[in-house]
């Protein structure tokens, strides 16, 4: 990473505006919404990510219990439509931190990893993961075939910013 995507990075990052904190209502009608989404073979249309997209916070917001009786897929078909906009990746990479379910952290991280929009904590997040059973399978399953070049980079991304100065 030059130095100038970690200035970059590191400004993104100071000019985050504190999140609203999401309420109980809100995420019951998110979830309500979820499950009504037009949806384009096995993903969300762009129409409905689009309609979606002022609700990331919601997203980020929900915790393991908030969905445990739904499947994860419908959660990170609508973040990979989310993570196509250059925006939401910039919100996502501004408010990491506030991802509560494990599984959408994992994938926000991958993905915003493999578009190269990642900031070192997203970085270091992944490289912790992969240093965990559990979590580098689950990555290993997001990832594929390619899991482990995916893997060498992040080490390596992860490697590097720990000599930078």
């Amino acid at each position: 990473m030059s130095l100038f995507s970690v200035i970059g990075c590191t400004l993104i990052l100071a000019a985050a505006p504190p999140t609203q904190e999401v309420t109980a209502a809100e995420k019951k009608a998110f979830l309500r919404q979820l499950k009504h989404l037009p949806t384009d073979g096995e993903f969300f249309t762009e129409a409905a990510v689009k309609k979606m997209s002022s609700k990331t916070r919601v997203l980020f917001a929900l915790t393991p219990e908030d969905i445990a009786k739904y499947d994860i897929y419908p959660f990170a078909a609508l973040s990979r439509g989310l993570l196509d906009n250059q925006e939401q990746r910039r919100y996502g990479v501004q408010h990491f931190s506030e991802i509560k379910h494990e599984d959408i952290k994992l994938f926000w991280a991958c993905v915003l990893f493999e578009e190269g929009a990642a900031s070192p904590e997203i970085t270091q997040y992944l490289h912790a993961a992969l240093a965990d059973e559990t979590l580098a399978k689950k990555l290993s399953e997001m990832v594929g075939p390619e899991f482990k070049a995916f893997q060498q980079r992040v080490t390596d991304a992860a490697e590097k910013q720990s000599k930078a100065p």
